[in-house]
């Protein structure tokens, strides 16, 4: 029996293989780590139901490798986003009835997969947003562009990123932009926008960069990022709870799995990727307890961490994706 990789330098050597190359470099869109996710999958596709979950659609890229690389694998993919996964459902429509699409959050993972219970063969997650949000929703998700400020991943959802910056106190933004944007001038540019907001409301994209940019020191200002990245990044989260989504759905999908079964996890900012390494230590001790001592779980692993520490984009992966430099890819095995 083939021995399944246990860490990214064996994982790493599978992915070298050049068959695995040639059969990706037929996709016009790289989706991230697409090396290394045939490599992990094409280790469990006869573990359980040979049934992969792609928990984040978007435009379809992940689904789009593993149908077309294993032909015996049938997909559950779920976009919350439903402009989104009409152009997926397009890009797709040559597989039939492989793929069942699923127009939710994936913190929605165990109404819309009961009765898979222990059967599936791998999960993967690719968190944050995808390439089209940024590029061509017009939702302002880029500071790049003026748009309306909206970025919602959900139509339905109530509030809008313009909802939030004209109408939270300068407490409530303080603690967005610092809890989920890792700023450190937070409270700050909390500030000069509730006071730039009692003149006028800010409406779009272009308006809050140019407020963000302004209120932050130019000799504390990163030469590799927009000055407004961070805020971005908070406010998005917020819009659309992203973080609570990724903890809920990574701590009930492992028992979808079948023994074998794999959850493949890429991140792109560090709070996604505590998260996950959080979440995952849990399950591979068995405990989520705060105490140890006071410990009521079972205390019986249910899954092995076989990345230590994440996978980081290879060199060759760089030169073909800018957007893949922030990405890391943690893979867990069920037990």
């Amino acid at each position: 029996m083939k021995k399944r990789p246990r860490d990214p330098e064996t994982i790493s050597a599978i992915v070298r293989d050049e068959r695995v190359k040639a059969e990706a470099k037929e996709f016009a869109h790289y989706p991230v780590f697409f090396r290394e996710i045939v490599a992990s999958v094409a280790e469990v596709i006869s573990v359980g139901s040979s049934t992969v979950v792609d928990c984040t659609l978007g435009e379809g890229g992940h689904t789009e490798l593993i149908l077309s690389t294993f032909p015996t694998v049938r997909m559950i993919s779920f976009e919350r986003d439903a402009e989104i996964l009409e152009i997926a459902k397009k890009r797709l429509a040559p597989f039939g009835d492989r793929v069942r699409f699923v127009n939710d959050n994936f913190s929605a993972f165990e109404t819309h997969c009961a009765g898979l219970e222990d059967s599936l063969s791998a999960i993967i997650y690719d968190f944050g947003i995808s390439s089209y949000h940024f590029d061509r929703s017009g939702r302002g998700f880029t500071y790049a562009a003026d748009e309306p400020l909206d970025m919602r991943l959900d139509s339905g959802l109530a509030r809008s990123a313009a909802d939030i910056v004209n109408t939270y106190s300068a407490e409530e933004l303080t603690r967005v932009f610092g809890e989920y944007g890792e700023e450190r001038f937070s409270g700050r540019i909390a500030r000069i926008i509730v006071e730039r907001r009692e003149r006028q409301p800010i409406r779009t994209s272009a308006e809050l960069a140019e407020i963000v940019t302004g209120a932050i020191p130019r000799r504390f200002q990163a030469q590799n990022i927009h000055p407004a990245t961070r805020v971005f990044q908070g406010l998005r989260i917020e819009v659309n709870g992203e973080l609570t989504a990724i903890e809920k759905s990574l701590a009930a999908s492992w028992k979808f799995l079948a023994k074998g079964g794999r959850i493949n996890a890429i991140s792109f900012h560090s709070l996604e990727d505590r998260i996950a390494k959080r979440v995952f230590r849990e399950l591979e001790r068995g405990c989520s307890c705060l105490r140890n001592d006071l410990c009521t779980c079972d205390r019986v692993p249910k899954v092995r961490i076989l990345t230590k520490k994440p996978i980081l984009p290879s060199e060759l992966e760089l030169s073909e994706n800018r957007r893949s430099r922030s990405a890391k890819l943690r893979i867990v095995e069920r037990i």
